[in-house]
């Protein structure tokens, strides 16, 4: 069935921008979607979805995103009020706003809490000062007393206390979703070597379960970088692309944005070295997609995330969210084709400004 590119690239665009923030840039109330739409199409020599492929590689304008980071420091400002001697701490991002691979301008951003009392050290490692305190307790303590303040900061805020790793902050006079996450630092046996800090780990509270569960954003988001850098942008475009058609598609995706960076994070990297030929690009990403759906369950089964915490294939529902995503893809090639008016040569040839 064709896709409504027309429809998509509107959702697209109300996706991606803040019409106050669009409207104080352009100095006056009336400016809307709607006109922000025809400013768009009037400028472009191209159609809906050649402007929907296009828009859909680029990254949330850096206005948005510095809104966002904006709204974490008014949650970060108001927790550095709780801070005394015996509970201190830092801060840190983790997540798609913070590696550039997020699709909305309105993204959620999640602050790492992370108490300064002790660290968590890689075996072999051993402490040059033993702590003797009790971790789960100490990060409680962090979590509640981050709960009360915060409720009280935000009165017309609606504070979410209920998730097990994080407090969630929406609404009110918070023009982003925030989630707040009580942890402590977990120091590698290679960042005790280099003081890199990507090879640095963060230990996340479960409060209900009172664990601890060891997370690596920093090192994630290393990877990514790299990844991004030795395609000269293209692995994010794809990132980008990849997951905007899962938020566009009338089919529920089974595939957290996690499972989709890792997805394409494992296409060879001489695949997305395409300059700017992005319909050959698009042409390679659907046939990886094809070839990892096609390969046997326990080859593919055994495919880690970058970071190697976990296979990415680990749900039985993901494999159908592969199907389903490279649907997706071949839907758009052919339509751009068409659109383009290609032929399987030209494909190979065509670029295209983004």
């Amino acid at each position: 069935m064709s896709k409504n590119y027309s429809s998509r690239l509107s959702e697209l665009r109300s996706r991606k921008n803040d019409i106050q923030i669009l409207q104080e840039c352009y100095g006056y109330k009336g400016f809307s979607l709607d006109s922000y739409n025809q400013f768009i199409k009037m400028a472009s020599e191209t159609n809906d979805v050649q402007n929907y492929f296009i828009e859909a590689m680029a990254s949330v304008d850096e206005i948005y995103t510095k809104n966002t980071y904006k709204e974490a420091e008014r949650v970060k400002n108001q927790l550095d009020k709780i801070k005394t001697a015996s509970l201190n701490f830092e801060y840190e991002y983790q997540g798609s706003v913070s590696n550039n691979t997020h699709i909305k301008a309105h993204s959620d951003i999640d602050v790492l809490v992370i108490i300064d009392k002790f660290v968590t050290l890689q075996h072999p490692l051993v402490p040059a000062n033993p702590y003797k305190g009790n971790p789960i307790n100490d990060l409680l303590e962090l979590r509640y007393t981050s709960e009360k303040h915060l409720i009280s900061a935000f009165p017309q805020a609606d504070v979410d206390c209920s998730g097990a790793k994080a407090i969630g902050l929406s609404g009110g006079s918070l023009r982003r979703k925030v989630d707040v996450v009580p942890s402590n630092w977990y120091d590698t046996v290679e960042y005790d070597r280099t003081k890199q800090m990507h090879y640095r780990g963060i230990y996340v509270l479960d409060k209900y379960k009172k664990e601890r569960i060891l997370n690596t954003p920093f090192y994630h988001n290393y990877l990514l970088d790299v990844k991004d850098i030795n395609t000269a942008g293209n692995f994010k475009r794809v990132v980008r692309l990849l997951k905007t058609l899962k938020a566009d598609s009338d089919n529920d995706i089974k595939l957290s944005s996690y499972d989709i960076v890792a997805i394409a994070y494992h296409m060879e990297t001489s695949k997305y070295v395409t300059g700017d030929k992005y319909i050959r690009l698009l042409k390679n990403v659907y046939s990886y997609l094809n070839d990892l759906a096609s390969m046997s369950s326990e080859l593919r089964n055994s495919i880690d995330v970058p970071d190697k915490s976990r296979k990415i294939f680990n749900e039985s529902g993901k494999y159908i969210g592969l199907i389903l995503l490279k649907d997706e893809i071949e839907e758009l090639l052919k339509s751009l084709v068409s659109s383009y008016g290609l032929s399987d040569y030209s494909i190979e040839y065509k670029s295209i400004a983004v």
